[in-house]
């Protein structure tokens, strides 16, 4: 493991300095791509990258179905364009009991993502970490790849030539049980939860 690059030529270095701790990276680690569209169709529209954090001990159809659930409210009268969704397993050092290894859910996730749909994947970053993350450090793993390496998503004229880009928002995608624990004390940073009316 080594400490992420937070240089990016599109960041200005006040920017770069405002990230206040490293990412770890992995050897071998590829952030991926393939079903995100890095493109918006709409740019007047805000790019958003759905996540959803969890042991997937196994996935379920409730787990897929909060995606499209979600992707549909976008679609309805929203200032949102969905370019993508991910699904990021825990670590095995959560410990949680009955909890499969990550490997084996991490490929359930995949099989479940390759057979129900054209735009989730997972992301295996935080699966293979030999610690626990918190979840709010995993969102901010999903800011750097999309945001600070990829630059955000591209924004093009009638011709297809890129004039622009803007930021992904990226969105944690939470059932009841991750909720809930937001209210528990000092379990969450309070700068971690924020509540939007």
């Amino acid at each position: 493991m080594t400490d992420g690059d937070n240089s990016h030529p599109r960041l200005p270095e006040e920017t770069r300095r405002i990230i206040s701790y490293n990412l770890p990276t992995y050897d071998g680690y590829e952030f991926p791509t393939v079903r995100l569209r890095d493109t918006l169709t709409d740019p007047s529209k805000t790019p958003l990258a759905l996540v959803a954090c969890g042991s997937f001990s196994p996935i379920t159809h409730l787990h897929l179905r909060i995606f499209e659930m979600a992707s549909d409210y976008c679609k309805l009268d929203t200032n949102f364009e969905v370019m993508g969704g991910y699904l990021s397993a825990v670590s095995d050092a959560y410990k949680k009991q009955g909890l499969a290894p990550a490997k084996h859910r991490v490929h359930m996730c995949q099989v479940a993502c390759e057979q129900t749909s054209s735009w989730l994947q997972v992301d295996t970053w935080e699966p293979f970490c030999p610690e626990y993350l918190p979840t709010a450090k995993v969102l901010d793993h999903f800011d750097y790849e999309l945001n600070t390496v990829r630059g955000g998503a591209k924004i093009v004229d009638a011709e297809g030539k890129e004039i622009g880009r803007k930021p992904y928002k990226i969105v944690l995608l939470a059932g009841s049980d991750l909720i809930m624990t937001m209210s528990e004390p000092g379990l969450w940073a309070p700068e971690d939860v924020c509540c939007a009316s």
